[in-house]
């Protein structure tokens, strides 16, 4: 697919590439903050694997797509709506 195609592919659905990116990214680190097997992995480390080269940037990011940080995402996931579902907080 030609870049100018996706550009108006997410154009078409209101959707920035840079939105459509982080989203894709935030899904990923969802994923592994859920997995057992990664549960030793630092949150910085999952940051890093998902593609945000801050930590700091990631866990802001994170906590206005989710309503909280990916420390206490991971600490109540089997108590919470699945990832990808961002209406509302956790809480």
């Amino acid at each position: 697919m030609s870049r100018r195609r996706l550009y108006a592919i997410l154009g078409q659905a209101g959707i920035r590439l840079e939105q459509w990116v982080i989203s894709e990214r935030l899904e990923a680190a969802c994923r592994l903050l859920a997995s057992p097997h990664n549960a030793g992995l630092p949150v910085s480390a999952v940051a890093a694997r998902c593609g945000f080269t801050s930590p700091s940037h990631f866990t802001r990011r994170f906590r206005e797509t989710y309503g909280v940080t990916p420390r206490e995402w991971r600490r109540v996931r089997g108590q919470v709506r699945p990832c990808g579902a961002q209406d509302g907080p956790l809480r």
